[in-house]
């Protein structure tokens, strides 16, 4: 019998930081997320919460409401929370 742990964390690559308007930070996307999965940065400090994903397919962005005092420059890689439970990938939930 396998013991019943908390599921391992990963990050995942969401984009890169692209632009910073109307107090939204944008990420040129690389992954989809979910509306209201938190960011967080290579540090796993968390750096806002996807608000909205627009623009074509094959070229899609990320809104995040970034958290206040976040400072970003162009191309800083984002990234999403994924937990591992038993051999199966699920997103971070709130």
């Amino acid at each position: 019998m396998r013991a019943m742990g908390r599921p391992s964390r990963r990050l995942r690559r969401l984009g890169k930081a692209f632009a910073f308007a109307e107090g939204r930070l944008v990420i040129e996307g690389e992954l989809l997320p979910s509306l209201g999965d938190k960011v967080y940065d290579s540090g796993m400090r968390e750096v806002g919460v996807v608000l909205n994903v627009f623009g074509p397919v094959s070229r899609f962005f990320i809104e995040v409401e970034p958290r206040k005092g976040f400072r970003f420059e162009k191309g800083t890689p984002l990234y999403i929370i994924e937990e591992e439970s038993r051999g199966h990938t699920k997103r971070s939930r709130r």
